[in-house]
């Protein structure tokens, strides 16, 4: 409870979490399996995921995991990752989009970005402010490994971040990807 998270709720409904997080949890009770398909780690409402979820669709799709939904279109999206204006040095040389392109979906990203920290950090206060036992302010705890690719815009935007670089196998992560994609988006190959 000393972290404010992006719940596996709050990354579904980004644009009414606030209002209807506790009725949702109600309706859709049933409806999410207890386990993820793709790797059987457990699935809640309640447990964190992935910020990068609810900015994709606060911001209309200005994010890398837009081609979950628009496969054969994940090359447009690459320049996503860090908003560089000029992304041809990580092989992203095809179609880019221009400076103010750039900075345009740059700014849309970002202010979705802060618009959703924002409800995260009001959510997290009036959970402490009904709770009895929890008392001050959460820091946010985000969990998105695209932000890897974004530490230089994070820092631009909050100069006293902290990062928690984890380290997986890439050999593990390439057959977790795979078996996601087999079992999750199969449908998209």
């Amino acid at each position: 409870n000393r972290f404010a998270v992006c719940t596996t709720f709050c990354a579904g409904f980004p644009s009414c979490f606030l209002w209807f997080e506790t009725i949702g949890k109600r309706l859709f009770a049933g409806v999410m399996d207890d386990h993820r398909p793709m790797d059987n780690v457990k699935l809640h409402f309640d447990l964190p995921q992935e910020d990068e979820l609810a900015t994709n669709v606060l911001s209309s799709g200005t994010s890398p995991y837009m081609p979950l939904f628009l496969m054969r279109q994940e090359a447009e999206f690459r320049p996503y990752y860090a908003f560089d204006d000029d992304d041809t040095a990580n092989g992203v040389d095809e179609a880019l989009p221009g400076p103010g392109e750039m900075a345009q979906a740059r700014k849309c990203w970002t202010d979705s970005f802060l618009y959703l920290l924002r409800k995260l950090t009001l959510r997290a206060s009036l959970l402490t402010n009904s709770s009895s036992s929890s008392s001050g302010a959460h820091r946010l705890l985000l969990k998105s490994p695209v932000h890897t690719a974004r530490i230089p815009l994070l820092l631009s935007l909050f100069p006293n971040a902290q990062f928690i670089y984890i380290h997986r196998h890439p050999y593990d992560v390439f057959r977790s990807a795979a078996h996601m994609a087999d079992t999750t988006y199969w449908y998209t190959y």
